[in-house]
């Protein structure tokens, strides 16, 4: 995967995002895309761990609210197969490290 400005490649460990995103998966991070453009509903992002500052997570936007938080989620099915904001709540949108591109 060719290296672009401004992103890092980065490789996907658990299977939340399934079937979307596997283990395993080689995915792109744009870190400046929010300088530029609003976060939207659908968008898979990399955040920090609200609870646990060293890991990051990969999730999809599923709710934004007025107050500049969002709701995320992992795609897979399973309840128990995603940590997300059904275990620790709403997301400051400042949390947000930058959007993943699957392409």
């Amino acid at each position: 995967m060719a290296q672009r400005p401004n992103c890092t490649n980065v490789l996907v460990k658990g299977g939340s995002m399934w079937p979307t995103i596997v283990d395993g998966q080689v995915v792109i991070c744009d870190h400046e895309y929010y300088s530029n453009n609003i976060p939207v509903v659908g968008d898979i992002i990399m955040c920090q761990h609200p609870l646990k500052p060293k890991v990051k997570l990969i999730k999809r936007i599923s709710a934004i609210n007025s107050d500049n938080t969002v709701f995320i989620t992992g795609d897979n099915p399973d309840p128990i197969a995603s940590t997300d904001s059904h275990a620790f709540g709403h997301l400051a949108i400042s949390q947000i490290i930058g959007r993943i591109d699957i392409s």
